[in-house]
Formats: structure tokens, sequence, C-alpha cells
């Protein structure tokens, strides 16, 4: 039997030699951050440093998206990373507070030619995959039978009539619990591009026509990537951050506004490698994984 870490050697060779192939330029950027990544269900790692202004807060980032994008402007050219990120309180088979992740982004791309390289990625890994694509509305009509902008009384009511309870009334707890019914209920089975998402979870994709042009892909049931056309308007990156910001009570990282001044319009995408080597080497749990952090 192949030893797991000559066998990780072998897929981080293999994902560096596709990206390489197509042109992309291979960057790093420091884990450390001042100012942490904003999104509503990720919590990041605080770490108190002593610099030479005297002891600060930093932060461990969640991904490596506002440091990428801030290199856009400057390189002008297609670029991946591999790197480590950190997120608070993520325990499971396919959770964990620190994994590797692939980030990329491609110049003059959209979310559509994204999904068509990503699927070129895992072909590349596994050969002759089947892939399959859903579009989120037409999904979520068909699963609740409201629409997804439908009011939380509504989506509430639809749920109870599919056995899902939500007591509270926070209408994102209620949001997020039909999106994870949509999820797992279209998701559950092979490998799924769920694409086209509501407003509500645009995050930084643009959106054309009420829909954020953003996909999920999902394997046998568990998210592996996350990708979508990047809104570059300073003013509108600003005002998402700022809500988010206002909202967790975290600081906002004006340079990475301002770097959207003169971003290309790009495509990038995200995939936790971790939980994609699962599939690779037959595992069921990142607990399977030797540099896997653990609890105790």
């Amino acid at each position: 039997m192949t030893d797991i870490f000559l066998l990780w050697s072998e897929f981080l060779q293999k994902i560096r030699t596709f990206f390489t192939s197509r042109g992309y330029v291979e960057v790093f950027t420091p884990y450390l951050q001042p100012f942490p990544n904003l999104d509503s269900h990720i919590d990041p790692v605080e770490v108190l440093l002593n610099t030479p202004e005297g002891r600060k807060r930093f932060f461990l980032h969640t991904s490596p998206e506002y440091s990428m994008k801030k290199l856009l402007p400057r390189i002008r050219s297609n670029i991946f990373q591999i790197c480590r990120v950190f997120r608070n309180g993520e325990w499971s088979d396919i959770h964990r507070p620190e994994f590797h992740m692939l980030e990329f982004y491609k110049i003059g791309a959209t979310y559509e030619e994204l999904i068509e390289e990503v699927k070129a990625l895992l072909n590349s890994l596994f050969k002759n995959l089947d892939f399959k694509e859903a579009d989120f509305e037409k999904a979520f009509v068909q699963i609740l039978g409201v629409e997804p902008e439908a009011s939380s009384e509504a989506i509430k009511h639809a749920l109870e009539k599919k056995g899902v309870y939500v007591s509270a009334e926070d209408e994102d707890l209620i949001f997020f619990t039909a999106v994870s019914l949509v999820e797992k209920t279209v998701c559950s089975k092979g490998l799924v591009f769920l694409k086209d998402y509501p407003q509500k979870l645009k995050a930084l994709a643009k959106v054309v026509k009420g829909k954020a042009q953003r996909f999920e892909l999902f394997w046998s049931g568990i998210e592996i990537a996350n990708g979508w056309t990047e809104e570059t308007e300073p003013e509108e990156v600003k005002n998402r951050l700022v809500q988010e910001a206002q909202k967790r009570n975290l600081p906002l990282d004006e340079e990475f506004v301002k770097a959207h001044e003169s971003m290309p319009e790009c495509a990038g995408c995200s995939i936790g490698l971790d939980r994609l080597f699962l599939f690779y080497a037959n595992l069921k749990s990142l607990g399977d994984l030797p540099w896997t952090v653990r609890s105790s």
C-alpha cells in the first residue's frame, strides 16, 4: 500500500502540473493578516503578535482570497495558490479548523468557464468523471414550492411541510435551513454543480438579473468547490463588506477594497484539498489524515 504522504505528494504535484501547464502563475501570500476575511458563516482565528509598534491583533486567513485579489492588478495573470487556511470552531469528519485550500483566479473568465476548468482539473486527477449541473432557484422551487425570495414565514411553512422545523424566528436561520435542505436533496449523489444562487448568497460574486453568478460543487453531498464571477466595482464591494463588518464587529480592509479600482474582470474558485483527497485516497474522514489537527 502506498504511504499516505507519498500519495498526498503525488496528488499535489498533479494539481500544480495542471495549473502550470495552463499558464497559471503559482503565488504565495501571508497566512497572518491585519484584517479578517469577512464571511457570514466563517469565524476567523485571532492571534496576538508582538510587533515593533507593540502588541497587535492579527488574524489567520480563512482563505487567501483577499491577498490574491490584491495581487491581480499587479500581476494581471491567471494565478493559483495551495496553502493552509484556518477557521475557528469547525470540527467534524469533513470540517477542521486547519486545512489545505487550492484557490485560483482566471482573468477574463466567468463562473461558467471556471466550472469547465474544475471539471478538467478533477478529470486529470480521477479520469472519466460524470458531472451534473443544477439551477439553485429551480431546485429550491421544486423542493419547497416557494421562491428563494419568498418571506421567511412562507419558507418556514414550506420547511414544516417537509418535516423540517425551525424553532427560532431568525430570518437567516430559516433561509439557510432551507438552503441546506436543497443542497442535501439535490447534491447527495455523484458530482453536482449547484449554480446561479440568489442574491442573499452572493458573497463577492457578480449579480446579473437578480442572480449571483456563482456555483458550488458537491461530491456525494460534500462541498468540494466554491466559485464565482468576481464583482469588481469598488463601491459595490465596499458596501457588501461594510454590512458584514458592522454586523460582526470586525475591521474592514480598505486596501482590499481599493485593489478593485484596477482589478481585471475575472472569476475565482476555492477547493478544499483535504476533502478532495479523501476521494483520491479512498478515505472517509479528515481524521484519517495524519496531518489533520485534533482536539486532544
